[in-house]
């Protein structure tokens, strides 16, 4: 879009408010059903509901009363709502609490470099959703409002279960097309690279394991390894280089990223068909279901089996710092709903 503003056709008329690099200064207006009027244009952004449909229903035949946005006072306190006044004045701010020499690089660079075309710059959807993370991890716990964010996030973390078998997640909810991988490409390098330099720090990840629904994705996040056979920049096939993610200074550290990635599905997680060796002499029988009766490792071998295509990539290390990350995730069920907040 030209001057980073909403296109605006030959009539004059458009149904797009705001451009894809800058916080949205414009909403349609929107019942709290999620219906939307197209006729009624409102200052701000919409505020985050959680029992409204993110994905607007469109225009109804006759236009509600209310504004969504006219029930701020009621989700305020959501914690996506916190998060998003916390963030956008630590941004304003220029970052402050940041007290990692690689973080602060890492933010400028991407997102307040007056040299960077603008070809090259994120979305802004992007922009939050890496802003956000970096402050939960290193900027919130110094703040009142960023404890109580934290707290809740815990809170919510062990309404699902107990915390030696819950992992810790956070979901950053993005529409389709607004680039989730690079989302992944942007917190994966920042943990790597601020664990080559500070390697005392419990607060960034050594290894980092991915994991897609299904082949098809997994093998599209190959764009998430380093690609060490390109001779230059411009002919890398992979993030950290097309959406130039990472300054110059830290190129040279790249090369080392690759042992410390996993990718895979998660149907390699799955306890798979023994064969040879019988686990018991009815393993290939019809059971009384009428069935064939199948043998299956339990957790314990396959824990222990080496895996070939869970250790593509990289291999993850007993007792090492590992973030994991869901590409999709929506696709994968945890038999509970067990959502900590959309971000």
């Amino acid at each position: 879009m030209a001057d980073n503003k909403a296109s605006v056709g030959a009539n004059g008329a458009t149904p797009i408010l705001n451009g894809p690099y800058d916080e949205p200064e414009y909403h349609y207006a929107t019942t709290p059903e999620g219906n939307l009027d197209y006729e009624d244009k409102r200052r701000g952004r919409r505020i985050f509901a959680p029992d409204t449909p993110q994905v607007p229903l469109g225009k109804q035949p006759q236009a509600g009363m209310f504004d969504l946005n006219d029930f701020a006072v009621q989700y305020r306190d959501h914690l996506v709502n916190q998060l998003r006044e916390q963030v956008g004045a630590w941004r304003r701010d220029g970052y402050p609490g940041v007290t990692s020499r690689v973080t602060r690089d890492l933010l400028l660079y991407r997102f307040e470099n007056p040299d960077r075309p603008a070809w090259q710059r994120l979305f802004y959807a992007q922009r939050e959703a890496v802003e956000t993370a970096i402050w939960l991890n290193e900027v919130a716990e110094k703040s009142n409002p960023g404890t109580h964010a934290l707290n809740e996030l815990r809170e919510r973390q062990n309404s699902v279960g107990q915390d030696d078998d819950v992992l810790p997640r956070i979901a950053f909810k993005m529409a389709t097309g607004t680039g989730k991988t690079v989302v992944m490409a942007c917190l994966i390098v920042y943990h790597y690279l601020n664990r080559s330099q500070y390697r005392n720090d419990p607060k960034y990840a050594d290894y980092f394991l991915l994991v897609a629904p299904g082949v098809t994705i997994r093998d599209r996040l190959g764009v998430l390894r380093v690609d060490t056979a390109a001779q230059a920049d411009r002919d890398a096939q992979d993030y950290y280089r097309q959406r130039t993610l990472v300054p110059p200074e830290y190129a040279s550290l790249l090369a080392g990223l690759n042992a410390r990635i996993v990718i895979t599905n998660y149907h390699a997680f799955e306890p798979r068909l023994i064969a040879g060796n019988k686990k018991s002499p009815l393993d290939g029988k019809l059971g009384p279901d009428g069935q064939k009766v199948e043998a299956r490792e339990d957790e314990v071998s396959d824990a222990g089996r080496p895996d070939q295509e869970r250790q593509e990539g990289g291999e993850l290390r007993h007792h090492r710092r590992a973030r994991h990350r869901c590409d999709e995730a929506r696709r994968h069920g945890h038999g509970r709903d067990s959502r900590p907040g959309h971000l």
